[in-house]
């Protein structure tokens, strides 16, 4: 490689080889200054997002401004407070504290696990904004918890010192997105990154920068644009040892094209996020009339959340045919799909996309209205489930099953079915008697997907930032899935498995990522100067005071 980026991987292998030998006391105050950075960075980020995603029409800017306020600097803020937390506790007793005492539970066939939960944090603020819910990780258990603890401290002393340098491509839908895997890189690998944004967020190039402003003095991030050949040519470099890519196929096997052979004498590894068809399980069962409202909002909203162009937006929304509550549940879903406008197509690709999914032309001002297709025979039209459709477009596939035991059953065998293996929620009523609730339990503990979430969306697994986030393990170069590997793990766990997070069936207040919150951006707005007290070592009591009455008007 030549140029500027050679000198660019040079700086990041030099500083990568210092960082190994910091101690971990100066990670975590290296991890706090930059979560302060963020915090003060937080309002260009914010406004050139949504001047990327609005195309400057007011009615659509109000939205993508709360989208992009909660999944760009305020999600990449809560990554960086717990990293620095996990790292202040490696240097006190060798491992980040758990939230609970780990504990060996057991999965029937899949064997055992030791589960270690990850949230809530113990700040006031999530004890007050997320009750009731709790993010769990599944990691292999090597024999008993002795063993495992000292797995997990072998973990943190080795895993983040590992050096060199990782090309992070990073995906155009999300903008949190590649900076997240960069503070992955940095503080999870101890390796340098060099972060190639998507095309569409080449604007950010500087703001990410002033985000980052203290990885990017010490030299271990940068950020550059350009093309697919900035890529070849990078990995032509012996400094760089390892690749990471979000995004879809194609883009993988490209990245596998430009490596260099084996026998060039540089091992690289590969790590990837592919995203998949997400499916939503709704477990049949009676439900309270405002228990069926919240859950067909949080579906709603997880197909309308960032105009569908999420790798976890829901694709495949599961239902039993036979269920009485169906037909209700299915119609306050296209209520809330009808009530929110039409979005821009700002990803390229889209408008394609959605003509070849709905068989339509797309309408002339350049918007894509939300397409919710209901009972949907898969055998008749298989294309709706053969692929992700990076697009607003989902369907509900209805199953025949006289009990819970049968529906359980063919909702595993038709959710293992779709593509990828990143993410799938279930929704559980209340009602159901003790051997139903265990033999649902199972078919929690049993989805092959990175992250399980129960009566929430997936999302909200990777907005805790503790919770470790990738496909199912299993994934290979040749047949990768939804990837390879897992990112957003400052905990350092050893041997992870999947994650399931578990939410309450009715929450109290609107959850702020619905389009519809009256107040999502200023609450998550809010929520970074909580988050920035915090960094400044307060609890953040007095933001988290100011905001309370909005959050609970929502």
């Amino acid at each position: 490689m030549t140029g500027s980026h050679e000198a660019t991987l040079v700086r990041l292998h030099a500083a990568a080889a210092s960082f190994a030998a910091t101690a971990a006391d100066a990670r975590a105050e290296l991890a706090r200054r930059t979560a302060l950075a963020v915090a003060a960075a937080a309002d260009r980020w914010i406004e050139a997002a949504v001047a990327i995603k609005s195309g400057g029409e007011p009615a659509q800017a109000a939205v993508v401004r709360a989208e992009e306020t909660a999944t760009g600097p305020l999600a990449t803020l809560r990554l960086l407070l717990v990293t620095a937390r996990a790292w202040r506790e490696i240097a006190t007793r060798g491992t980040p504290r758990p939230i609970a005492p780990p504990r060996i539970v057991h999965a029937g066939g899949s064997g055992s696990f030791v589960a270690v939960d990850v949230f809530p944090e113990r700040w006031i603020a999530d004890q007050a904004m997320f009750q009731g819910h709790r993010g769990t990780v599944r990691c292999g258990n090597p024999g008993d918890l002795a063993a495992f603890d000292r797995s997990w401290r072998e973990e943190c002393r080795d895993r983040p010192r590992r050096g060199g340098v990782a090309v992070v491509l990073g995906a155009g839908n999300v903008t949190g997105l590649a900076v997240a895997d960069a503070i992955a890189q940095v503080f999870e690998h101890g390796r340098g990154a060099l972060v190639k944004l998507h095309p569409l967020q080449l604007p950010l190039v500087p703001v990410f920068r002033a985000a980052l402003e203290p990885l990017v003095a010490a030299g271990l991030v940068e950020f550059i644009g350009g093309g697919p050949e900035i890529v070849a040519d990078a990995l032509t470099s012996p400094r760089v040892t390892h690749v990471h890519l979000t995004g879809g196929r194609a883009a993988f096997d490209a990245v596998l094209r430009s490596l260099p052979a084996p026998d060039a004498g540089v091992a690289r590894s590969v790590t990837c996020e592919l995203g998949g068809v997400t499916p939503w399980i709704v477990v049949p069962g009676r439900y309270t009339e405002p228990q069926l409202r919240r859950q067909a909002d949080l579906v709603a909203g997880s197909i309308l959340h960032n105009t569908s162009f999420n790798c976890i937006a829901t694709k495949c929304l599961v239902t039993c045919r036979s269920w009485d509550q169906r037909d209700a549940f299915l119609e306050q879903v296209k209520r809330r799909l009808a009530s929110v406008p039409a979005r821009r197509s700002w990803y390229p690709g889209a408008t394609a996309a959605w003509e070849q999914a709905t068989a339509t032309r797309a309408p002339a001002d350049g918007t894509l209205p939300w397409c919710f297709r209901t009972g949907v025979d898969v055998a008749r039209e298989p294309h709706w489930l053969e692929r992700e459709w990076f697009a607003p477009v989902a369907v509900e596939v209805p199953l025949d099953a006289g009990d819970i035991e049968a529906f359980c059953t063919r909702a595993t065998a038709s959710v293992r079915r779709l593509p990828g293996s990143l993410a799938a929620s279930v929704t559980i009523p209340e009602s159901l008697p003790p051997s139903d609730r265990r033999r649902v339990e199972l078919l929690v503990e049993h989805l092959e997907y990175g992250t399980v979430a129960v009566n929430t969306w997936s999302a909200l697994g990777y907005s805790f930032a503790a919770v470790p986030w990738g496909g199912f393990p299993g994934g290979t170069l040749a047949d990768p899935g939804s990837g390879i590997g897992f990112v957003h793990d400052p905990l350092v766990l050893p041997l992870v498995h999947n994650s399931i997070v578990r939410a309450p069936l009715q929450e109290r207040s609107t959850p702020p990522w619905l389009p519809w919150h009256p107040h999502a951006a200023e609450l998550a707005r809010g929520v970074i100067d909580v988050y920035a007290a915090i960094a400044r070592g307060g609890s953040g009591l007095w933001s988290l005071a100011r905001m309370l009455p909005r959050v609970l008007a929502g």
